[in-house]
């Protein structure tokens, strides 16, 4: 008993200082302002017509410029490719991502992406299908919009419908950086008549601190 206490204290030790860390170290803002655009983009009017209730924040870091890779500084479109790459191929998305990989990969699903060396080198197109759970569904110069909730396989509405949107910013007047995963959950399949969100709260915050290990994962992939 005596190990088996000091295994699982060594557990909740270390669980605990990584969720220290993730919080200290990224930024939450919930919910997102009214004139986000978000609110405008195509993706989300086209998928969320209805207009019904979402699960909305984005976390956010600002980094220095000069800590980021020379070749990057200059090129936001290249910045959110490469954060993107580090959010999906790295240490955060790994447990899903082999699970995915486990469950999903098949001759259905030949054409879409599931290797971790996949996703550290895919460009992120308009199209782009990766674990048979994401599809990328927009594109601008500094942001990659990808739909979750199902399977590419299946584009029809969902009653857990989502969208992350993967963005990095240049402020040349701060000389800084600020990338940052916004997300939105919304029921795809009816109108919603009762304000009711598409999942519990605690789904919620257990979403949080997922994309707070996504950015903090996609960000080392700009600064080593």
């Amino acid at each position: 008993m005596g190990v088996i206490r000091k295994t699982l204290g060594t557990f909740l030790a270390t669980a605990a200082g990584s969720v220290a860390y993730l919080t200290s170290s990224t930024n939450l803002t919930t919910p997102l302002p009214a004139d986000d655009e978000l609110w405008t983009a195509k993706s989300f009017t086209t998928f969320n017509r209805y207009q019904n209730p979402t699960i909305q924040d984005v976390v956010w870091k600002r980094l220095p410029l000069s800590q980021i890779r020379p070749e990057l500084r200059d090129n936001e479109e290249a910045l959110a490719t490469e954060f993107c790459r580090g959010a999906w191929a790295g240490y955060a998305y790994a447990p899903q991502r082999i699970i995915m990989m486990l469950t999903n990969r098949g001759p259905k699903t030949r054409d879409q992406l599931f290797r971790q060396q996949q996703l550290a080198f895919s460009k992120y197109e308009l199209g782009t299908r990766f674990s048979d759970h994401f599809e990328v569904v927009e594109r601008t110069k500094n942001s990659v919009t990808v739909r979750a909730g199902g399977s590419p396989l299946e584009p029809g509405p969902r009653e857990l419908d989502g969208l992350l949107v993967v963005s990095a910013k240049v402020d040349k007047q701060t000389e800084t950086v600020v990338v940052g995963i916004k997300t939105t959950f919304f029921n795809s399949t009816e109108p919603v008549r009762d304000e009711k969100k598409p999942a519990p709260f605690v789904a919620e915050l257990l979403h949080r601190l997922y994309a707070r290990a996504m950015v903090d994962s996609g960000v080392r992939r700009l600064t080593r």
